[in-house]
C-alpha cells in the first residue's frame, strides 16, 4: 500500500469515498441531491490543485493503482478559504439547489482532518490505520503542531480507533444534524 498526495487523476476514485461521509452527515442541503450529482461535484472539487496540495491536502492510500482510502484536511488558518472552495464548487453544480457549506470545525494551530474514508471493500485491512499512521509526519512537514478531527457521537467504533491513536476529547460541536466530539493529538 502506498500513501501519497492525491492527484487530479484520482478525483473520480476519491469522490465516492468522500460522498459516503457527506451522506452519513445527513445534511439537509443534500437531501435532494442525487448520488450522481454529488459524485460529479466532488470529482470537480478534488480535481482542483488548491484542494489537493494547496489550501488543503488530500492524501490517498493506493493498492494496485486503486484508491482505497482518503484523508482530507487543512491547516486551521485555511478553513474559510477551503470552505469557500466547497461552497463555490457545489453552488455551480447541477442538482444543488443551494451550495454545500461547512465551517467552524477547527481551532487555531491545528491541522484538521476533515474527512477520512476507506472503500467498504478494503475496510478491516489496515487502510484507515495506514493513513492515520502517516498523517503526523505528513502534516508535521506543513508546520502543524496539533492534529484534530471530529467524530460523530453515533460512531463509538471510530472514536475508539482515534483514542487508540492518541487523540483526546477537546469539546463538542454540531455538524449538520449530528453532535460530534472534537479530538486532538499533539505532534
Amino acid at each position: 500500500m502506498e500513501i501519497r498526495i492525491a492527484t487530479p487523476q484520482d478525483a473520480g476514485q476519491i469522490a465516492p469515498l468522500i460522498a459516503m461521509i457527506y451522506r452519513d452527515m445527513e445534511m439537509p442541503v443534500l437531501k435532494r441531491v442525487s448520488d450522481a450529482d454529488l459524485n460529479a461535484m466532488l470529482t470537480t472539487l478534488y480535481q482542483q490543485s488548491a484542494n489537493l496540495d494547496g489550501l488543503a491536502q488530500t492524501f490517498v492510500a493506493v493498492i494496485d493503482d486503486q484508491v482505497v482510502g482518503v484523508a482530507f484536511g487543512h491547516l486551521a488558518q485555511n478553513e474559510v478559504a477551503v470552505n469557500d472552495l466547497l461552497r463555490q464548487t457545489s453552488g455551480q453544480h447541477a442538482g444543488f439547489e443551494a451550495p454545500l457549506e461547512l465551517g467552524g470545525e477547527t481551532r487555531p494551530g491545528e491541522w484538521y482532518l476533515s474527512m477520512l474514508a476507506v472503500d467498504p471493500k478494503a475496510q478491516g485491512h489496515g487502510v484507515g490505520s495506514a493513513l492515520l499512521d502517516a498523517l503526523p509526519q505528513l502534516v508535521g512537514e506543513l508546520g502543524a503542531h496539533k492534529l484534530s478531527l471530529n467524530v460523530d457521537d453515533g460512531n463509538p467504533r471510530a472514536a475508539k480507533l482515534y483514542h487508540r491513536y492518541g487523540f483526546t476529547a477537546d469539546g463538542q460541536l454540531m455538524i449538520g444534524t449530528h453532535p460530534y466530539q472534537h479530538l486532538v493529538k499533539s505532534l
